[in-house]
């Protein structure tokens, strides 16, 4: 079976699709990657084959908020709705080289993540099956309906059903589904990086943090520094071991780090198990990737989803939640220590952790994607 990917050019958006396509391959499925040039070498570096077939996209000006409004400050409702109609319109500029992609290399099934429509809408025209991959949490209500009404603007029919909608998110998180889905555990995926020797040599002598900004936000935020150093200092005040999971080009937003503070590109789903908590921005990876490993989460939220996300973890039990202008010494004081101290925090993240442990691997899944209900019908 010949197995398409397409994703949008973000690696939030095309890593939690990687343990399925890594799986397939491991079955004998022949799998291939559509994206761009400049997003080409990080889908090679996931061992996974890329052709650069798309017009390039810039995924923050896809989900950019509303003229004239700060990230963070802006209506959810009119946000989503304003990334799902660029998100359409960047699937009518992909569609030509989608389809002759689909053309040429016939695939038997197509898989996209739910803000890539090029791939659905191409696979729709050829009659071929196609499989909805979604990264979390489903997205905000009018962020697709926005899409496909932008589709349909530029004259697309509309887009056939999904055959199958993959859902990797825990259900004690995931919001109600509105479709049936295909439940797949959740396997964090991270870009290649060493494992540090002080990392295995068993659990750390004192409590471990870990503090975690993702990729994006601080080459893009001028105001992540000053609650994050508060952070930092709260945690090692009260005796904890701090590690910070940073690019080494981004250390500098946190200014002169204090002796003992290790800060590098440390996987996450190595380091996780062994803290007692992670601080961290909302990203979907980072999100579930801590509730995969069991480990109560303090989210500072800044832009975009990270609301969002933070929002819904923090209602389900497993997190605490940061405006990121906060400034009150208490206020921090007592976000630190509830995010290590509360036990129903710890008990609300380790059953998260159980349910993932429970659904179907991703091998599992692609077995499933081999059946033939995957295939059309004659």
């Amino acid at each position: 079976m010949r197995v398409l990917f397409t994703t949008l050019s973000g690696v939030g958006h095309l890593f939690p699709m990687v343990p399925l396509a890594q799986a397939l391959r491991d079955a004998g499925h022949t799998v291939l990657v559509a994206g761009d040039d400049e997003f080409a070498p990080a889908v090679r570096a996931a061992g996974l084959p890329a052709t650069a077939v798309l017009p390039p996209s810039d995924l923050s000006t896809l989900l950019k908020p509303p003229t004239g409004v700060t990230f963070g400050r802006f209506d959810p409702r009119r946000a989503a709705e304003g990334s799902g109609r660029r998100c359409g319109e960047a699937a009518v500029r992909a569609l030509p080289a989608v389809r002759r992609l689909v053309a040429e290399w016939r695939p038997d099934l197509v898989v996209s993540e739910p803000m890539e429509l090029a791939g659905p809408a191409a696979a729709t025209e050829a009659g071929v099956p196609w499989v909805r991959h979604h990264w979390g949490l489903f997205p905000p209500e009018g962020i697709l309906a926005a899409a496909t009404a932008s589709m349909a603007a530029a004259g697309l029919p509309p887009l056939a059903e999904p055959v199958r909608t993959l859902d990797i998110c825990p259900a004690g998180l995931q919001f109600p589904a509105e479709v049936p889905v295909t439940p797949m555990r959740y396997v964090p995926y991270h870009r290649p990086a060493d494992v540090p020797a002080w990392l295995t040599g068993g659990a750390p002598a004192r409590p471990r943090v870990c503090l975690t900004m993702g990729t994006m936000l601080p080459r893009r935020d001028p105001e992540v520094a000053p609650l994050w150093r508060r952070l930092l200092d709260e945690f090692l005040g009260h005796g904890h071991e701090v590690v910070i999971a940073i690019d080494p080009k981004d250390r500098s937003v946190l200014g002169e780090l204090p002796d003992g503070v290790r800060a590098d590109w440390v996987p996450l789903a190595v380091l996780l198990p062994t803290c007692t908590a992670v601080v961290h921005h909302g990203g979907m990876g980072s999100s579930l990737t801590a509730a995969t490993c069991g480990v109560p989460q303090l989210i500072v939220p800044h832009f975009g989803d990270q609301f969002r996300n933070a929002g819904r973890i923090t209602e389900v039990g497993a997190a605490l939640t940061l405006p990121r202008a906060t400034e009150d010494p208490a206020e921090i004081a007592a976000a630190a220590a509830g995010v290590t101290a509360a036990e129903t925090l710890r008990e609300v993240s380790r059953r998260l952790a159980a349910e993932n442990a429970l659904r179907p691997s991703p091998a599992e899944v692609a077995a499933q994607l081999a059946e033939p209900a995957t295939t059309p019908t004659a």
